[in-house]
């Protein structure tokens, strides 16, 4: 049903009879002639969409500038309106407001990628400012997501997955469950259709099939609070779609393998009746030890509190169970929002500001993080907070992701002994850097002034803050010896050259476009700037006389590999990804040790500088040599299938160097080989001939 205006204003006044409604009845007037003649491409007019983002930010009781600003968010976007149109009719704070909403959008960048990354590094600078602008954000997001269908399948894949890394976690953060949900499971929809319809058809089977069940639930834990004189609200409920989705996705299990799918929530007056009903609960029916939780005591980061218990219930059958204060219940579907209702256009106070202090922190981890790919990995591993709680010696609590790890731990009490960080005591015991905290854990770090950070903390740390800190360290000190390592360089040549008196180091650092001569040493020291470029630049004669002068015959490199821009540097391959001719690759710049050269699909590569990344190709004149590759198939488990596969092998005239294999549970095994090629075609020649092999299910090269 199409929403209008008067639904938005009974909605507002229901919970705000003061308000001046006038406002929003002159946004909506506004809203209406910049979009005459405008329509989406479901074909309806394209002012039902600020409509409906003006009704879900009413439904969140949100005040009369939000409820405006939504119905006006779109408005500088798509007319000739500006800013200050907005500010003359509205006034400074809605104006504000859609122009924050306004500057997420109108971001044109080179690549996707980019334009992704900056567009939530800007959503998250405006938000800082002012939260409205996330709600009323989400809100429009929410609503493209239920129009959805009328995107082409590209669009609605990008879209959708978008949705489920960005928007629907932030409102989780938010502690905006309703709203969460509703964006999860609509990006499930669109992301995997036939998977979502299964889903949804087995979990409204069993809402039915079990309706008595719990019926009979609700009515034996009633009785039993009533006796203790705890009047309590119990609601039956089934895990919503995403969730059970979720669990069949990290566990590998069968959809009849998911035994607490039922649940209920038992809604008290106080906290101490909370803890009351647990004991009454655990009296009732044996309960799961593992699955006791107390987010009372320990609240999520947004500050969702609940008890959860899962017990056996009547018939062995699992039942997870949740209890609360009507407060806590408020606070769990509203989240933020329920600290944001209609003030009087007040903002939001101190204590409720605490809710928002991992934006805070969010937003000041980032600042160092220039590489949109590397700020928008960050930002997803902040959106995805689990529960890990750990303590200090002294008794004070740091919450961290689960998979966090000591040198997490040591990075959040503070830099220095985070990049000091040799390993941690857990509990009394010494662990290693890689140990994952678990909830409960003692931390103490044992530190050494010798220690500083390397690159392989990086494949350790978990947080943004830990992850940041390790590169900062890391490029500060790769250009200092950058530096160090180009101005040697230079004056060795200018040397050799009887140069040194003619060079200018200022003026040549202004030639070559750096803005200090420490960029200009560092280019050099890098190999991005040739020596000979800058031999050319400050005597051209001296050049020229060079080139003239017969070169002793020069040895051809055996890598195979030619560095563009860079001439006898040391060159070896990588042995994480063994590239051969024909794979497309990359140079890694290693400080004294050359070029490490990766396949570009390399893991590895994701985690580099990209300061230090250097092109090359392979030399097609070289008579190739041979290369150590891996490759792993997997195979039906079964008499004589390893000697098939190693047989064609050798009918290949390829080398064997290594040999292992494994049977898996399902019936299958792997068998992993290391084999000595010449390219990609000698490999893929090999792998079609394995292909062929009945029972061979799939190979993949490591």
């Amino acid at each position: 049903m199409t929403v209008r205006i008067n639904d938005i204003l009974d909605e507002v006044s229901a919970y705000a009879p003061d308000a001046e409604n006038r406002i929003i009845e002159k946004a909506y007037v506004f809203s209406a002639r910049v979009h005459q003649g405008q329509t989406r491409l479901s074909g309806e007019p394209y002012l039902n969409h600020p409509l409906e983002v003006a009704n879900l930010i009413a439904q969140m009781h949100l005040d009369v500038t939000a409820v405006t600003a939504a119905l006006l968010h779109d408005a500088i976007e798509d007319s000739l309106t500006g800013v200050e149109d907005i500010r003359a009719e509205f006034g400074d704070e809605v104006a504000q407001v859609v122009d924050g909403l306004t500057k997420i959008s109108k971001i044109d960048f080179r690549s996707e990628e980019e334009q992704q990354a900056e567009n939530f590094r800007k959503m998250i600078l405006a938000m800082s400012k002012d939260l409205r602008i996330l709600l009323i954000k989400l809100a429009d997001r929410l609503h493209n997501m239920r129009t959805l269908q009328y995107h082409d399948r590209s669009s609605q894949v990008r879209i959708a997955r978008e949705t489920l890394e960005i928007y629907a976690p932030l409102a989780n953060r938010l502690g905006i469950h309703w709203l969460q949900v509703e964006l999860e499971e609509l990006s499930l929809h669109f992301l995997e259709p036939d998977h979502y319809r299964v889903l949804k058809e087995n979990l409204d089977s069993i809402e039915q099939e079990k309706e008595g069940y719990l019926k009979e639930i609700i009515g034996k834990v009633q009785n039993q609070l009533a006796e203790a004189g705890i009047n309590a609200e119990i609601k039956s409920r089934i895990k919503n779609i995403y969730s059970v989705y979720q669990k069949l996705h990290k566990q590998g299990i069968p959809f009849e393998n998911v035994y607490d799918v039922l649940g209920i929530r038992i809604i008290v007056s106080t906290v101490a009746e909370c803890y009351e009903s647990l004991g009454i609960i655990h009296s009732l029916w044996k309960p799961i030890q593992s699955r006791i939780k107390d987010f009372i005591a320990m609240p999520k980061p947004n500050r969702y509190q609940s008890l959860h218990t899962t017990v056996f219930g009547p018939g062995g059958q699992r039942i997870e169970i949740q209890i609360r204060t009507a407060e806590m219940e408020y606070i769990a579907n509203e989240g933020i929002a329920a600290h944001w209702r209609y003030k009087d256009g007040s903002q939001i106070s101190e204590q409720d500001g605490e809710r928002l202090s991992w934006l805070r922190q969010l937003l000041e981890w980032q600042r160092e993080l220039k590489d949109p790919k590397e700020f928008l990995q960050s930002v997803k591993i902040d959106l995805y907070p689990e529960d890990v709680y750990v303590f200090t010696p002294k008794g004070d609590v740091y919450r961290f992701p689960v998979g966090a790890t000591p040198l997490d731990y040591a990075y959040a009490v503070h830099t220095q002994l985070g990049h000091q960080c040799i390993g941690a005591k857990i509990n009394g015991q010494i662990v290693p850097l890689r140990y994952k905290l678990n909830s409960g854990d003692v931390v103490e770090i044992l530190r050494s002034a010798k220690q500083h950070p390397s690159k392989d903390w990086l494949r350790i740390a978990k947080t943004s803050r830990a992850r940041t800190k390790i590169r900062t360290w890391l490029r500060t000190q790769e250009r200092e010896q950058s530096i160090a390592l180009g101005r040697e360089i230079l004056e060795k040549k200018f040397k050799s050259l009887h140069l040194s008196k003619e060079a200018d180091i200022e003026k040549l650092t202004k030639e070559f476009s750096f803005k200090s001569a420490d960029d200009f040493f560092a280019a050099i020291g890098f190999g991005r700037l040739s020596i000979n470029q800058v031999v050319h630049k400050v005597s051209p004669e001296v050049q020229k006389r060079e080139e003239k002068e017969p070169l002793p015959k020069k040895r051809r490199d055996s890598s195979g590999i030619l560095v563009k821009g860079v001439e006898n540097l040391l060159v070896k391959f990588a042995r994480c990804c063994r590239p051969i001719p024909g794979d497309e690759v990359i140079g890694f710049i290693s400080r004294g040790r050359g070029i490490t050269v990766h396949r570009t699909t390399c893991p590895y590569v994701a985690d580099i500088d990209p300061q230090r990344l250097i092109s090359v190709e392979w030399d097609t004149s070289f008579q190739a040599e041979i290369h150590e590759i891996e490759f792993s198939v997997v195979c039906e488990d079964k008499p004589g299938m390893l000697g098939s596969i190693t047989a064609i092998i050798g009918s290949q005239n390829i080398n064997i160097s290594k040999l292992k294999a494994y049977s898996l549970a399902n019936g299958n095994s792997i068998c992993v080989f290391r084999v000595m090629v010449k390219d990609v075609n000698e490999q893929e020649k090999l792998f079609q001939e394995i292909r062929r092999l009945k029972g061979v299910e799939r190979i993949d090269r490591q």
